[in-house]
């Protein structure tokens, strides 16, 4: 027998362990919500290797490189959002689980229109700055400057949309309505980018190319609208009193340091590489960082789902519930992300050689292997990273982040010139290592969350599993097995192995139930 999924369902929005709190979210809702995000975004990177080519062949290098300098602007005026999105989030997220209606409305008109506000600011921006963008900061040559200066129109037309779209997705998100929006999100993705490469072939400019792409997020932000309305019908956004304006800022203003310093943070080292060493070296080193940093899509897709359930569990009494969710989430993180850094640094050589070529893998199989650590430990402290944030002190993350910039910049200054991209990885990996380390610290010491269970409990047969994975891969790499599509083959095969040993040896029985109810969940069935 199945039934519809409804927000008040107190069979759904419950821990097992109290009942009384309807308005939480499940474990297994939790999990088909993440697994839901992370289906979502591999179709969003599906989408963007099948039509990036095409765009780029029928715009042409020149036209495509604008339209990636758009949408480069776009995504940096996103941070006028000054943490807006994550203060609503986790307000609304308060608000449901005392099951205050009232304030949840108040929240949500005074986010929207300080997104609003906050995006016809930056669109005007835009255009006021266009002109100097343009012929001073890129040298957009005389033939693409109409193209350009319409394309930059359009940025403009973009930022206030992306800013309301912001709000509207942060409370849904608060509702556990992830559903909505990864449906939403991959059919606008498929639609911008599937138009855009229509309208490239078709032979019209860049300028309306990126008029297509901002239209369709346009769209989307009217979904999410009309989905909203569906939760909260008698929603009137234009009538904010404003007067909780200073605590979405307040929270928000220490969301944004963050923000602003973590491109800073990503991009550093390759810019420090295209000084000390040269522009070739940039791409011996970003192609390996970004096959490893693409395993940050697994905590990306389970920390969005948690972090409005951190928020929810972080009012009075609910702290069973808190230490329960923040050691069960690094542990399953652990689980599918461990396998993955050491499938990858054992045969990432071969995915290296059949995706660029024998050379360029004997000159980045080593920063792929330094990398991994780094990776690794990045991926487990988006848990406390985010929990620090829902329960109230952004204030530590965004205070860490100020003090690894200049820590970071010295290890980079010492390392790259005489390590070249090897030293690079090093670096980062050391600054990620020292970042998780403060994150955990942080988690344990103000927020009371703790891993220290998972240590003595499940982590050694974890570690035991992995290290038998590791043995047989760098057998497999190791063989005389001809070819690395062979290799891959045989590790890919020995990575299923290993999951389902996972299964028998590592999963609680009592886990199990909640895991396959999560399953049913993702397919559409609920049982009464």
């Amino acid at each position: 027998m199945t039934r519809k999924l409804q927000i008040n369902d107190p069979a759904v929005f419950s821990d097992s362990t109290n009942v009384q709190s309807s308005r939480l979210a499940s474990s297994s809702l939790l999990a088909r919500n993440a697994t839901l995000n992370l289906v979502t975004e591999g179709w969003v990177f599906l989408v963007l290797i099948a039509t990036m080519p095409k765009l780029v062949a029928f715009l042409g290098e020149t036209s495509f490189g604008l339209f990636s300098l758009a949408w480069v602007v776009i995504g940096y005026l996103s941070f006028l959002d000054i943490g807006v999105n994550r203060a609503a989030t986790k307000f609304v997220s308060e608000h449901l689980a005392g099951q205050d209606d009232a304030s949840v409305r108040e929240v949500v008109r005074t986010a929207f229109v300080t997104n609003l506000a906050l995006g016809v600011a930056g669109g005007l921006l835009v255009v006021l700055a266009s002109p100097y963008l343009l012929h001073s900061a890129f040298k957009v040559s005389g033939s693409l400057s109409s193209q350009a200066r319409l394309a930059f129109y359009a940025v403009a037309l973009a930022v206030p949309v992306l800013l309301v779209q912001g709000i509207f997705r942060a409370v849904l998100s608060s509702y556990q309505r992830f559903g909505w929006i990864n449906s939403v999100n991959a059919v606008t993705i498929t639609a911008q980018w599937g138009v855009a490469a229509l309208l490239a072939w078709k032979g019209y400019g860049v300028a309306l190319v990126v008029f297509a792409t901002v239209i369709a997020r346009l769209i989307a932000t009217a979904a999410y609208g009309l989905l909203l309305r569906r939760i909260l019908p008698d929603l009137q956004l234009f009538r904010a009193k404003m007067g909780g304006l200073s605590k979405l800022l307040k929270f928000g203003g220490w969301v944004s340091v963050s923000q602003i310093i973590s491109p800073v943070l990503v991009y550093l080292d390759r810019m420090l590489i295209a000084s000390f060493i040269s522009l070739g070296a940039v791409t011996l080193y970003a192609v390996p960082y970004e096959m490893m940093t693409r395993l940050r899509i697994i905590p990306s897709s389970l920390v969005t789902t948690l972090y409005p359930a951190f928020s929810e569990r972080g009012t009075g009494g609910q702290e069973a519930n808190l230490q329960r969710l923040y050691e069960g989430s690094v542990r399953y993180l652990l689980l599918l992300v461990v396998p993955a850094i050491v499938f990858l640094v054992v045969l990432g050589p071969d995915l290296l050689t059949i995706w660029m070529g024998a050379s360029f893998a004997k000159q980045t199989s080593v920063v792929l292997q330094i990398l991994g650590i780094g990776v690794l430990l990045n991926c487990m402290a988006n848990v406390p990273y985010n929990a620090l944030q829902a329960l109230g002190r952004p204030d530590l993350t965004g205070m860490f982040h100020l003090l690894e910039l200049p820590f970071y910049g010295v290890l980079c200054v010492f390392l790259i010139p005489r390590w070249g991209i090897d030293g690079a990885a090093l670096a980062n990996s050391i600054r990620i290592s020292v970042d998780a380390l403060l994150l955990f610290w942080a988690a344990r010491k103000y927020c009371r969350c703790s891993i220290g269970p998972f240590w003595a409990g499940m982590l050694p047969r974890i570690l035991v599993l992995n290290a038998i994975l590791a043995g047989v891969l760098v057998a497999i790499r190791v063989s005389v097995m001809s070819g690395s599509w062979a290799r891959l083959g045989a590790g890919v095969l020995t990575t299923g192995i290993y999951f389902l040993a996972t299964w028998a040896i590592v999963i609680n029985e009592s886990e199990k139930p909640r895991i396959r109810h999560a399953l049913k969940f993702l397919a559409g069935q609920q049982s009464a």
